[in-house]
């Protein structure tokens, strides 16, 4: 019997002396499993990628809801048409035709400086479409507008985009949670992680299957295997999967891993966005916050957890009834709901959000506002710590200019054969940029034909000659001289001759030609912008002197050109961004104002951490830039730009077109008094157009503003209160009497302006035109003058 003992002892400490280091390997690794599950739990347990938002939409009476795309807009933002009578929950509304009412049922969402919740209002609409009216439906207030929240444009992210709202487990409803329990673990508040009996007869199908078929995770070993683990089924990774999920039940509680589970699941794909957590699947398949699903709706979402793809309500109506159904009967053998309720919830209707394919996507101004922002934000910031990036979007406007310049180019190619090409890559291009003047908001950006083939924006990073566009900037330099006190007063109404020049300096020489060759000999500023004139704009700069106009560009932004003669005729290369900035400064009385995409940076706890800070600066006196605006205007009015009128848009507009003496670029640059837009027009092989700006980009910028502008006030460029808007006989340069036969409106400073009636064309003297000479028109009360360049 001792010899037993002893030999059982002697056995014992050989299997404890053999076994020592499999229990060592086991506390390290228990050890290091603990340290993983730790660290996890208390971190950052997501890269939360950074959403770009546009901006926001206000609605306010007196607008028409077809101008804005406004039922275009709520479908990109997920809301759901019910019948009238019917709003209940967030993101539902209703238009009852027959009285004229769309019931509205607003989103919450988080702004930069405030949180909204979710306003129910009703807006009282015309037969023409136009809102009269809107209400508070609880306290019956009249609201002077109300705000529909931005839409979101992308994301920065590393790897794969995980679309998800975080929200606490308080938040979510209980009914909500019972579902995800009765479909996934209804033992979850019993196991301490692990569930024996569950896993044993998932254990037994896959032994007596020979290979893994039957998943037993409980809801928290699902967790780990989201947060450590891949998706491989073998007996190694459900081990280790099993370690962590006692490991975490036994440090965590129940609720903080629910929370985090709920936050987790996958349930979907929308295009390269996948759908995380409740919330977003809520919004993504019902337009719905959790807290107004429907039981079985939440039994539906539920349902997905186990396959997204097979039980996708959009596509597999009847797998995913079937399944929610499932989980309906599950719910209540659990006791999470009663017979009632089980049997109203299971006859429900799959009712899903109606499906849209309009994407609110803007992949060109998305490219800029990444690029801006790597420039002051390291790349582990922007993809991984759920920045909210507020921008100047107008998405309808940028659907807007995209519809613009597609229907011009597929246009021009087909009247004009010769621009079509085989390669994709070698087609014509265009683009489009808009700003709204007096706040340097960028509301549209298409960077060219087609992002999927050419990534290269064209707006921004694209150099090409500006061409006539350029040409502002020498009669800026003219009127500077005029309304500063210099000793020459170029006015719109002074003379210059049209005739072909040469332009000397240094030991070269150059002699530009007009458009088709054609002069007009003796004409006005005004004409020779408005048919820009290459010789008569060349004169004007050899008389106001290279250095002056180019002083002029330096103020507009374009400092250190080269001092050539050619920089007159926009002989040098810039950016459609740039040239946008230039003309924005006219259409701003003067002030300069940068354009900007991005308003707002707000961190994942709410906080603004960056914020758009609105500078301007008065670079051009309100009263050139008002003169400039006005000569801009009769180029839109009767010059190379009536294409403008012909087409419809009759709204107060200044522009200029520009082509190059090589027909190579074609541009069209035009504002209004409160919407700036520029587009080029090309190849970016730089091979020629044979086309004007006029005919190859004025007619998108035509197309686009009439189409922008339509929801804007209407009104005239303001007036500065130094300078008088008179009518004059150009011949003598006294006002304009009834009997002049040739007058032309013109504005003038009112220390220079005319004040007497022309005495050449009383009442019976019928003088003819131009039969007072030059000495006779200078003398008396006229202030207009000839321009005689020395090289004549």
């Amino acid at each position: 019997m001792r010899i037993v003992k002893i030999a059982a002892l002697v056995l014992a400490g050989v299997l404890m002396f053999a076994a020592g280091p499999l229990i060592y390997q086991f506390i390290r690794y228990h050890n290091s499993l603990e340290q993983e599950v730790v660290a996890r739990f208390s971190g950052q347990h997501w890269t939360l990628p950074s959403l770009l938002y546009s901006d926001s939409t206000m609605l306010y009476p007196g607008e028409r809801l077809g101008d804005i795309g406004f039922y275009q807009r709520l479908a990109r933002l997920n809301y759901h048409r019910v019948d009238p009578g019917q709003v209940r929950f967030r993101g539902e509304y209703s238009f009852d035709q027959k009285h004229g009412m769309l019931v509205l049922f607003l989103h919450g969402f988080r702004y930069p400086y405030h949180d909204i919740t979710g306003t129910l209002v009703a807006l009282k609409i015309s037969p023409l479409q136009t809102i009269e009216s809107i209400e508070d439906v609880a306290t019956h207030q009249q609201e002077y507008s109300i705000e529909l929240e931005p839409e979101l444009l992308g994301a920065i992210f590393h790897g794969n985009w995980e679309q998800r709202r975080l929200v606490p487990l308080s938040e979510i409803p209980p009914a909500f949670v019972d579902a995800v329990l009765a479909a996934e673990d209804h033992r979850f508040y019993a196991h301490h992680g692990i569930d024996l009996v569950r896993t044993a007869r998932a254990a037994w199908i896959d032994l007596t299957a020979h290979h893994v078929l039957q998943g037993g995770s409980t809801l928290t070993q699902q967790l780990m295997k989201n947060f450590f683990l891949t998706s491989k089924r073998d007996w190694h990774r459900k081990v280790t999967e099993a370690l962590m999920a006692y490991i975490a039940e036994q440090r965590y509680s129940k609720d903080e891993i629910l929370e985090l589970y709920l936050n987790d699941i996958y349930l979907g794909q929308r295009g390269q966005e996948g759908i995380y957590g409740v919330w977003e699947a809520s919004q993504f398949y019902f337009s719905r916050e959790p807290r107004d699903l429907t039981i079985a709706q939440m039994a539906t979402i539920a349902g997905m957890i186990r396959s997204p793809n097979r039980f996708n309500p959009f596509r597999h109506t009847v797998n995913a009834t079937r399944r929610r159904n499932e989980v309906l009967a599950a719910m209540l053998q659990d006791g999470y709901i009663s017979k009632p309720a089980y049997d109203q919830a299971v006859i429900e209707p799959l009712r899903t959000r109606e499906p849209y394919t309009e994407t609110n996507d803007a992949p060109y101004f998305v490219d800029y506002v990444k690029h801006e922002l790597a420039e002051r934000y390291p790349p582990s910031v922007l993809t991984g710590e759920g920045l909210r990036i507020f921008t100047t979007l107008d998405v309808h406007m940028e659907k807007q200019a995209e519809q613009a310049i597609e229907h011009n180019l597929l246009s021009l190619e087909e009247r004009h054969p010769s621009l079509r090409r085989k390669e994709k890559r070698q087609q014509l291009e265009s683009c489009l940029v808009a700003i709204e003047p007096q706040t340097g908001k960028i509301r549209a950006m298409d960077g060219g034909r087609d992002y999927r083939q050419s990534q290269f924006n064209r707006v921004t990073q694209s150099l090409r000659q500006p061409g006539s566009a350029f040409k502002p900037i020498t009669y800026l330099a003219a009127l500077q001289q005029a309304f500063g006190g210099g000793s020459s007063k170029f006015l719109p109404t002074s003379y210059i001759n049209d005739e072909p020049f040469t332009w000397q300096y240094g030991s070269a020489s150059w002699t530009p030609k007009n458009y088709k060759d054609r002069y007009f000999g003796r004409v006005t500023l005004q004409f020779a912008l408005e048919e820009s004139l290459n010789s008569a704009t060349l004169r004007l700069a050899d008389a106001v002197g290279l250095d002056h106009v180019l002083s002029m560009a330096a103020k507009l932004g374009f400092a250190n050109l080269p001092e050539y003669p050619s920089v007159v005729l926009g002989g040098v290369e810039v950016a459609p961004m740039k040239l946008a900035a230039m003309y924005a400064i006219l259409a701003d009385e003067g002030m300069e104002v940068q354009p900007y995409a991005v308003t707002d940076v707000v961190n994942a706890h709410g906080q603004v951490i960056e914020g758009h800070e609105l500078k301007a600066d008065q670079v051009l006196s309100p009263e050139i830039a008002y003169t400039m605006d006005f000569m801009l205007e009769q180029v839109i009015r009767h010059g190379t730009g009536e294409g403008v009128r012909r087409a419809g848009f009759l709204r107060p507009a200044a522009g200029k077109t520009g082509t190059t003496n090589d027909s190579v670029d074609a541009w069209f640059a035009g504002f209004t008094p409160n919407l700036l837009a520029v587009v080029w027009t090309g190849f970016d092989q730089k091979e020629a157009l044979g086309l004007t700006g006029a005919e190859a980009s004025l007619p998108a910028w035509t197309d686009f503003m009439k189409a922008a502008t339509a929801a804007r006030p209407d009104g005239d460029f303001p007036m500065p209160s130094d300078v008088v808007r008179v009518r004059v006989d150009p011949t003598t340069g006294y006002l304009a009497s009834p009997y002049c036969p040739v007058t032309m409106e013109s504005v003038f400073p009112k220390a220079l302006a005319p004040s007497t009636v022309c005495p050449f064309h009383a009442s019976g003297a019928n003088l003819a035109s131009g039969s007072a000479s030059n000495s006779d028109a200078e003398g008396g009360d006229s202030k207009l003058g000839t321009v005689d360049s020395p090289n004549d």
